[in-house]
């Protein structure tokens, strides 16, 4: 969009809403075990939990030409496992993961269609 001095109006769509904070699809894998896939063009906000054994995630169809970012909850793991694969992550090494009935929300982007995706920690620990 080029700069103008005359404002651009905003409008509403089916998806998305603009206002003071961010509004999207929600994703929800509960009872998950064994690999996930995750398109986040489904919705950038992703909740697993309930697990049932150790969880694999990839994420898929990340679109090619936009730098995209999303969330991922993870609540209720139990004792469980969750790894990422082909994760960048912030510190150099995957975040611990609340365990129990705790909740960690990570945080990715990945600026190239899902070649390279960065993750971090948002919240590490919530009860």
């Amino acid at each position: 969009m080029a700069i103008s001095s005359q404002p651009t109006v905003l409008t509403q769509s089916n998806d998305a809403y603009i206002n003071v904070g961010v509004t999207g699809r929600l994703q929800t894998f509960s009872a998950a075990t064994g690999t996930l896939n995750i398109n986040p063009t489904s919705g950038s906000f992703v909740r697993i939990t309930n697990l049932v054994g150790a969880v694999t995630v990839n994420f898929v169809g990340v679109p090619a030409s936009y730098g995209t970012r999303w969330q991922v909850e993870i609540a209720n793991r139990g004792a469980n496992a969750v790894a990422f694969n082909g994760i960048t992550w912030d510190g150099g090494s995957a975040p611990s993961i609340a365990s129990g009935t705790g909740k960690t929300v990570l945080k990715f982007y990945s600026p190239d269609g899902g070649v390279t995706v960065y993750g971090g920690v948002e919240f590490a620990t919530l009860a």
